[in-house]
């Protein structure tokens, strides 16, 4: 196998694992760094440590491909921290990254617990694929917040000493790092310097030679995307993981043409079923006629011959719309 043509992406859900996910001093203090970059971008608080509550293990891609390979890190006061990479996706991963945030936030309340020891919950999904097209910066996060005055409505209930937005809880913070909208090959903060990073690496050697000349944690990534390139074992995962999932998106595609061609199919019965009655009944035909109307597959010209026998005075007027 050639290792050069056959690089793993530095955006491998498995590679991120390896990177920030082994139990180690250097993958820790990679995690913190990365952690605290994008605490910094939102004007967040830093923290100071990290504890893996999912260290890296091989038999999580073992037995099953299409595991989710994520990062989950508790702080120095017990926050939680998921950090999660995804390829590709559609506007339906914003529902995912809700319910992997509710999963995790609710599995801290055990039977009996109490809703008082519930902590905060922050989770960082990084995608190789334009999520919030309508927002143009490529870092954004959700709180939840008083809803008035986004909503444009009077807060006249309000105190005038209540901040514009209010939050609810800090317990709900969701980070979304959109890789693509990175257009600026500046490292203009930490946060940015990871994110060319990952566009970079394995890429584009340009790039990737200023970005580890200018910070030794992305020398220390870097190490440890060679580390794990070198690894024959975990590059055949890396590779199996990606087929399985471009599998998945293959089939799931497939299962969604075959439905949509279905409900094309029961509609367009359904119109030639209630053209041929209407003429059939009103004005008579042949078979000709009938095997005219069966041909058309075109549902807006059906839909102008249904809408026209209202006020026809004879089939024809009604045919030539075919």
């Amino acid at each position: 196998m050639n290792k050069q043509n056959n690089y793993v992406k530095a955006t491998s859900d498995i590679f991120i694992k390896y990177m920030f996910g082994m139990d180690t001093k250097e993958s820790n203090h990679l995690v913190l760094s990365f952690i605290n970059s994008v605490l910094q971008d939102s004007d967040f608080p830093e923290i100071t440590k990290v504890i893996q509550k999912n260290p890296f293990n091989y038999h999580e891609f073992e037995d099953d491909k299409l595991s989710v390979l994520d990062i989950e890190v508790e702080d120095e006061n017990k926050k939680l921290f998921n950090i999660e990479v995804q390829s590709t996706g559609d506007t339906g991963f914003r529902n995912r990254a809700l319910y992997y945030w509710a999963k995790l936030y609710a599995s801290q309340l055990k039977k009996g617990g109490d809703y008082e020891s519930l902590l905060p919950t922050v989770g960082i999904n990084i995608l190789d694929f334009k999520l919030l097209p309508e927002l143009p910066a490529y870092h954004n996060f959700f709180m939840i917040t008083e809803g008035r005055e986004r909503a444009g409505r009077k807060q006249a209930s309000c105190s005038p000493m209540q901040p514009r937005e209010y939050a609810l809880t800090d317990h709900l913070i969701i980070h979304f790092l959109e890789l693509p909208k990175i257009k600026d090959r500046k490292m203009s903060s930490k946060m940015a310097g990871w994110m060319l990073y990952l566009k970079a690496e394995g890429q584009d050697k340009k790039m990737l030679k200023i970005l580890l000349e200018s910070d030794e944690d992305l020398r220390s990534a870097h190490e440890m995307y060679k580390a794990f390139n070198s690894n024959d074992k975990l590059r055949r995962y890396a590779f199996a993981r990606e087929k399985a999932e471009m599998d998945k998106r293959y089939f799931e595609n497939m299962a969604k043409r075959r439905e949509a061609e279905g409900l094309a199919k029961g509609e367009l019965e359904e119109k030639h079923n209630v053209l041929l009655r209407q003429l059939e009944l009103k004005y008579g035909l042949s078979e000709e006629e009938k095997n005219h109307i069966l041909s058309v597959t075109n549902l807006k010209k059906l839909d102008s011959a249904i809408d026209a026998f209202v006020f026809s005075e004879d089939k024809e007027s009604v045919l030539k719309l075919l």
